[in-house]
């Protein structure tokens, strides 16, 4: 089956989120834990949490491993329903782009759920 880019851009924007949080880490950025509406956690672990998942969930996703393309759909409807929350409340762009993108992230994970056929071992 064709590899599509669409699948392959949203791989390597979830990498690339993973890697951009983990750096925020590293660099004193902005405060993950407010974004994903979690102001009693702490920052650091809301965003090393977000890196550990973002950055291998991406990998899978970019291999169209069977079960990727489930946990991503799971986690777009719950950034959905996050920056949808945060849009209404505090009506600003960054949320309305997030609720937007995961959107987008949901309808094309449903229509391109058949590319997701490969196994994590291969050799097996």
């Amino acid at each position: 089956m064709k590899k599509s880019k669409i699948i392959t851009f949203i791989g390597g924007f979830y990498i690339f989120g993973g890697i951009v949080v983990l750096l925020s880490l590293l660099l004193n950025g902005s405060p993950m834990n407010i974004v994903f509406d979690l102001p009693d956690s702490s920052n650091h672990i809301v965003k090393l949490l977000i890196g550990i998942i973002y950055v291998p969930l991406g990998y899978l996703f970019l291999k169209r491993i069977r079960f990727s393309n489930w946990i991503v759909l799971v986690l777009a409807i719950l950034t959905f329903c996050i920056s949808a929350e945060l849009a209404t409340k505090f009506n600003a762009q960054p949320y309305v782009g997030n609720t937007i993108y995961a959107l987008f992230v949901i309808i094309v994970t449903i229509f391109r759920r058949n590319e997701f056929v490969n196994d994590i071992n291969p050799g097996k």
